[in-house]
């Protein structure tokens, strides 16, 4: 483990005392041309009674010299060798000491009610141990507001199926628009999986959903910017097997007992629709046989299936040939 180093003043014993109604997660990897219009969108919240935690996780650009250049003693910045992001917003988790914790990567916005309403909604649902605002995606200067599943789209609500939420293209929930109850996260046998840089959150956010109440919100309070230049699905190396944590995690939903048969339908489909992505990364990063015992073993609903022979004509393509269609797909997806 990478050694810590406090970038801030020790607190006094009396502020150590205080605890904030939200703690605000910030993880900073080389986000120089974003991090001060994210820090000020938080600054600017109308409640004000938080904590900005922003974890440098040894970015090698300006950034944190312009984090540390704002003067508001709600922020805290602490530091580590570059570990991921998973590393840095557990690494956030361990420093946080609201009632409430939230996550904003550090290339998205909030509206200046965005704690605001996450803490109405708290009032109003107090079985919720998550709550989500709405939020829009912004593909460059195209905005594009998401349809969700199973969630009143005419007013506020608790979510009806977690797993139904999840098979659809944009969840309620995402590392920039969630608030959860900290007792909730203590609750979690492990936080966000180490060593992982895409899908990581989809395994932190489908496991937490399991244990508690979700309320959500129509109102959007956030914009998740979906290509800046560092966005990990444009920067994850192809020789990284990703989403390993994640599909584990769905094979262990799915064998539960605690699931009804209609949600374990749901969570095939939502591994279904991983496979893809999940088998064409063994297969660039070179495990090739690796990717046809999954293919295999993989039985896909009937929607996947044109899927699963795709896949199997790709595992007899040469690794440049595979280079040229995965470029056509990060531009398709």
């Amino acid at each position: 483990m990478a050694l810590v180093q406090i970038r801030n003043k020790k607190p006094s014993w009396r502020k150590e005392l205080y605890m904030p109604m939200f703690s605000v997660i910030v993880p900073l990897y080389n986000k120089e041309q974003y991090i001060k219009k994210t820090v000020s969108c938080v600054l600017a919240q109308i409640i004000t009674d938080f904590e900005l935690i922003i974890v440098d996780d040894g970015s090698t650009d300006n950034g944190p010299r312009y984090v540390s250049e704002i003067q508001d003693e709600r922020i805290r910045m602490v530091s580590q060798d570059n570990a991921g992001v998973s590393t840095a917003r557990n690494h956030g988790i361990r420093e946080a000491k609201g009632k409430y914790i939230c996550f904003l990567d550090a290339d998205d916005t909030w509206n200046v009610d965005f704690l605001q309403t996450a803490k109405e909604l708290f009032d109003e649902f107090p079985d919720a141990g998550m709550v989500c605002p709405s939020y829009q995606v912004a593909y460059g200067n195209k905005v594009v507001h998401p349809v969700w599943k199973s969630v009143d789209m005419k007013k506020d609500s608790y979510v009806e199926d977690f797993y139904e939420m999840a098979t659809a293209s944009f969840w309620i929930c995402n590392s920039s628009c969630a608030a959860v109850k900290r007792e909730v996260i203590q609750r979690m046998e492990r936080w966000f999986p180490e060593g992982e840089t895409v899908y990581e959150d989809f395994d932190f956010w489908i496991r937490l959903g399991s244990l508690c109440k979700v309320a959500h919100s129509n109102k959007i309070c956030a914009t998740y910017q979906r290509e800046t230049a560092t966005n990990a699905r444009k920067t994850h190396e192809h020789k990284t097997v990703y989403s390993v944590s994640y599909m584990r995690t769905l094979d262990s939903l799915f064998n539960s007992d605690s699931l009804t048969i209609e949600q374990k339908k749901w969570i095939k489909e939502i591994k279904d629709r991983r496979m893809v992505p999940f088998v064409f990364s063994l297969l660039l990063a070179g495990e090739k046989k690796k990717a046809k015992q999954v293919l295999k073993d993989w039985k896909p609903c009937n929607t996947y299936k044109k899927y699963k022979m795709g896949l199997n004509a790709c595992c007899c393509i040469p690794n440049r040939g595979l280079e040229i269609v995965q470029s056509i797909r990060m531009k398709v997806f």
